[in-house]
């Protein structure tokens, strides 16, 4: 069975993905920004197949070299940690967009040096689609595939959007 890394395996989406590639007998490769977080770490780790296919690694998308380790020996690699509340006070990222092409440019390469990984399947963002109207003020009355981001609209922390969205 396939070997696959997983970065961002504690989020929502990674999660489910981790979950169902565990079920389907591949061997997971799941990271996590803090391999101290056992909130985290317990979830992961009791997944149905864990014990014997899930390999966590400690992986900072800010760091994109901290994803090798986790990258050699894969065939496919999901991308799915992306920044989400940057910071570029305490950042060498003037902004997120920044921090996620250099990340993302750097993960690619890892997986063109590791000659094992033939398929890169990255999700994006979660900023990437948006209620918000073009003018970006207030909310369209339903989300669909029409739904994008605003280009150029800073949202530094998108799920206070999304909840105030959800609760309008």
């Amino acid at each position: 069975m396939s070997k696959v890394c997983v970065t961002g395996a504690a989020g929502y989406i990674a999660s489910w993905l981790v979950k169902k590639l565990l079920e389907r007998g591949c061997t997971v490769h799941g990271t996590l920004r803090n391999l101290g977080d056992e909130k985290k770490t317990e979830v992961m780790r009791g997944l149905p197949g864990a014990a014997e296919r899930l390999v966590l690694f400690e992986a900072d998308i800010y760091d994109a070299a901290s994803f090798e380790p986790a990258i050699q020996g894969c065939e496919f690699v999901f991308l799915v940690a992306t920044p989400l509340q940057h910071n570029s006070g305490s950042s060498k990222y003037k902004d997120t967009t920044d921090a996620i092409e250099d990340a993302t440019r750097a993960i690619l390469q890892q997986c063109e040096r590791s000659k094992s990984v033939r398929r890169v399947i990255s999700t994006g963002s979660v900023i990437t689609a948006s209620p918000l109207r073009e003018d970006g003020k207030g909310y369209k009355e339903f989300a669909n595939e029409s739904c994008w981001t605003p280009l150029g609209l800073p949202i530094d922390h998108s799920n206070e959007f999304m909840d105030h969205f959800l609760n309008e």
